[in-house]
């Protein structure tokens, strides 16, 4: 008779080779939860990252399109060389309140 009489399940396989690689590397449990939280915030850093340069590479886009639209509108309007500058940067803004909404 077996002194044993559990059956081998995965679950045991899977923690014996565990904690047998934890043991060849000779790291404690605790400095193991120091690596995995690291390589948690190593991820979470990279998220972060690659979310914003997406963010603002739309920014950018959002941008040029929106100089384009007041470059077309500058050079079809009319030119007078009457005109203040105050009221040429009033209309200007006028128009850039408008292409942001």
């Amino acid at each position: 008779m077996k002194m044993n009489q559990q059956n081998d399940s995965q679950w045991t396989h899977f923690w014996a080779t565990v904690t047998a690689i934890a043991s060849a590397a000779g790291l404690t449990t605790e400095q193991w939860i120091y690596v995995l939280c690291a390589v948690f915030g190593a991820i979470l850093s990279l998220g972060s990252y690659l979310s914003n340069r997406r963010a603002l590479k739309a920014k950018q886009l959002e941008d040029q399109k929106r100089t384009e639209i007041l470059r077309a509108y500058l050079h079809g309007r009319e030119v007078d060389t009457d005109e203040s500058s105050d009221k040429v940067a009033e209309e200007v803004k006028c128009v850039m309140e408008q292409v942001g909404n």
